[in-house]
């Protein structure tokens, strides 16, 4: 039993403790975000596995800001997966339309809210470019109280 607990210890700490691909990585990420729009991405790493994400984004009626942090973990060669969580907010004009209500339109309008996220990224050994895609909910807590899924796609150059 003591063999296998320091089995079991030494793989933890291996998976663990590893040195990421990169230490930042600048791009672009789109997808289906709760309003919609295109992102500019920054991800960089502040521990070995762990890093903050941050997009400024917007579409044709709105502007928002997201932050998460992110833990990363190997899959294999140069593909991780990772899961996280943050908070975003923004604001919109010209009668948004919220999905949660869609009898009621705003003419502008902020909201916040929090958000979870689980993906996967893969960098390229070539080439200093690094794909990512992931999926998670999002929590609207301010004007009003709403949940959906988002999900998205980053492509970025990795320094």
């Amino acid at each position: 039993m003591r063999t296998f607990l320091i089995v079991i210890f030494g793989m933890t700490i291996s998976f663990v403790a590893y040195n990421q691909q990169y230490n930042v990585a600048l791009g672009i990420k789109g997808g289906y975000h709760y309003n919609g729009g295109a992102s500019l991405s920054l991800k960089h790493f502040v521990r070995s596995n762990g890093a903050f994400e941050w997009n400024f984004g917007g579409g044709k009626n709105d502007l928002w800001l997201q932050g998460l942090f992110e833990m990363n973990y190997p899959l294999n060669k140069g593909v991780e997966w990772y899961w996280g969580a943050g908070a975003d907010f923004g604001t919109w004009r010209n009668g948004f339309q919220f999905y949660s209500k869609p009898n009621q339109s705003y003419y502008s309008g902020v909201w916040g809210g929090v958000e979870g996220v689980i993906g996967w990224e893969y960098t390229f050994k070539q080439a200093p470019i690094n794909f990512a895609m992931d999926i998670g909910p999002t929590v609207r807590v301010y004007p009003y109280f709403g949940v959906t899924i988002c999900g998205g796609m980053a492509l970025r150059y990795a320094f």
